[in-house]
């Protein structure tokens, strides 16, 4: 017992602070982490059958010493309007790498910005904390270039004319040949009244089709928004009979067209068929050209 006025002990006033402490701690939880684990990185990329789609790949490489799971993931670039993110988890074990797609959304021509892409990946480790991290990822084959570039292209190009390709595919005999044509109208959008002009200069092969000679069909014609509405006739032959190719098709019958603008761009943008032309095409491979039935 302390006699009336004496002091605490200096052990219990210390003991009675620490306890508090490891209360106030316990009550907050572990602080989140704002960085990777060591030995994770991020990359993305684009497959031939992201193309079409618009879709994009974050490679999320695990060579930390244990499991990661993925909850979020979001690209967010300068060039494209909001950010693209994935709709699941991921776990991403320790020496596994995943791909984890995206959906990109409008991109942004003009004004002109310069490229600033990031990757936020929202993850839990194996220990049960979380974390969010932004990184710059690798980009080796420059995907986020490319799709802004043709992207643009296309939107320069498409707001001087209109491309659309026939609801019908042909089947004629050039010269003992079962020979598909398909034809492309070419509409200038005189209402728009843009400026400037577009020249197709060729439309080159796919995986699945090509000409009857040459990698490319020729055209070299030039447009602006007051041309006259002209047709592009392409005669089509498969590349090879292999039924493989038909089976695993994503992107044979989007067809690259090669352009020029005025204000002197250049590139490819494609332009596919719809899904009734497809099955037209397959079915002349299959029945006209490789008689596999």
């Amino acid at each position: 017992m302390l006699r009336p006025g004496a002091r605490a002990p200096r052990f219990a006033r210390t003991g009675i602070l620490a306890a508090g402490l490891l209360g106030l701690c316990a009550c907050q939880g572990p602080v989140p982490l704002d960085a990777l684990p060591q030995g994770v990185t991020v990359d993305i990329q684009q497959n031939r059958d992201d193309y079409g789609p618009r879709r994009l790949e974050i490679k999320v490489a695990n060579e930390s010493d244990a499991t990661i799971k993925v909850t979020r993931a979001t690209v967010e670039s300068s060039v494209f309007a909001t950010g693209s993110s994935t709709t699941r988890t991921s776990e991403i074990p320790r020496g596994v790498t995943r791909d984890l797609r995206v959906v990109l959304k409008e991109t942004v021509c003009a004004p002109a910005t310069p490229e600033e892409t990031r990757v936020r990946i929202e993850f839990e480790t194996a220990g049960g904390r979380v974390g969010e991290a932004t990184v710059t990822p690798g980009d080796r084959f420059g995907a986020i270039t490319r799709v802004h570039a043709q992207d643009c292209l296309e939107e320069t190009a498409l707001s001087i004319i209109d491309i659309e390709p026939s609801e019908t595919l042909r089947v004629v005999d050039v010269a003992g040949v079962p020979t598909a044509q398909l034809d492309f109208a070419i509409t200038p959008r005189q209402a728009a009244g843009a400026a400037g002009t577009i020249t197709i200069e060729s439309i080159a092969r796919t995986i699945l089709l090509r000409p009857p000679s040459s990698d490319s069909w020729p055209v070299g014609s030039t447009f602006a928004a007051t041309s006259d509405t002209a047709v592009v006739t392409l005669d089509v032959l498969p590349n090879n009979c292999n039924t493989h190719t038909v089976a695993e098709d994503k992107r044979g019958t989007f067809f690259p067209f090669q352009v020029s603008t005025g204000a002197g761009g250049e590139g490819i943008f494609y332009i596919g068929v719809s899904d009734a032309v497809r099955g037209q095409f397959y079915d002349y491979i299959a029945h006209d050209y490789c008689h596999w039935s």
